[in-house]
């Protein structure tokens, strides 16, 4: 029997990551970053990206960040700064003068810079822990990304970035998880819209 609810895929995707040994991360990255560079991102005027916590063998959204400026010059990168009261997130222009700074869950955050409404964002890179076929995502579990993508336009694309492939099915999803457009993975590209 697969496991199959948030909490338990929570939990074995978390201990699958960290025992990734550093070759294998690398080597998992590479891929993934040749994946993402499959996508056509002209149509994009603004992306948002999620840092990786360090240690936590998160996907490399750094390296993701040097291509995008290198082949998409006019493409703008957001990053959010997290509020622990309400839960919700800031974005701001992630630039040359950014300061970024490592919050207390270990996300590198901007602490300055162009603030912008979730409203301009075309395309965001959504981080996970485990994903399905159907295009449910398992989080760290507070719901901040729920929440920013809930406010953002209809037709902002909804990219996520994984190390593994889909399980078959998360059982217990419910009305406030929102779906993604597609997930990248190492070895795939997964798409849900339509």
């Amino acid at each position: 029997m697969h496991p199959t609810t948030k909490q338990e895929l929570r939990k074995i995707y978390r201990e699958k990551r960290m025992l990734l040994a550093d070759d294998e991360f690398h080597r998992l990255n590479q891929q993934l970053l040749s994946r993402v560079k499959q996508v056509d991102f002209t149509a994009f005027l603004t992306v948002h990206l999620f840092l990786p916590i360090k240690g936590n063998h998160e996907p490399d959204t750094y390296a993701i960040a040097t291509w995008l400026r290198q082949q998409y010059p006019t493409i703008r990168l957001a990053l959010s700064r997290s509020d622990r009261t309400t839960l919700s997130m800031q974005h701001f222009l992630w630039d040359e003068k950014t300061e970024l700074n490592t919050n207390d869950w270990g996300i590198p955050e901007p602490e300055n810079g162009i603030a912008i409404p979730p409203d301009e964002i075309n395309a965001v890179f959504v981080p996970l822990l485990a994903f399905d076929r159907q295009g449910h995502r398992v989080g760290y579990g507070k719901g901040f990304y729920d929440r920013f993508l809930r406010v953002c336009r209809p037709d902002t694309a909804k990219i996520g970035l994984s190390l593994f492939e889909p399980v078959p099915e998360i059982k217990d999803t419910n009305a406030w998880d929102i779906r993604l457009d597609q997930c990248i993975t190492p070895l795939s590209s997964w798409n849900f819209a339509g």
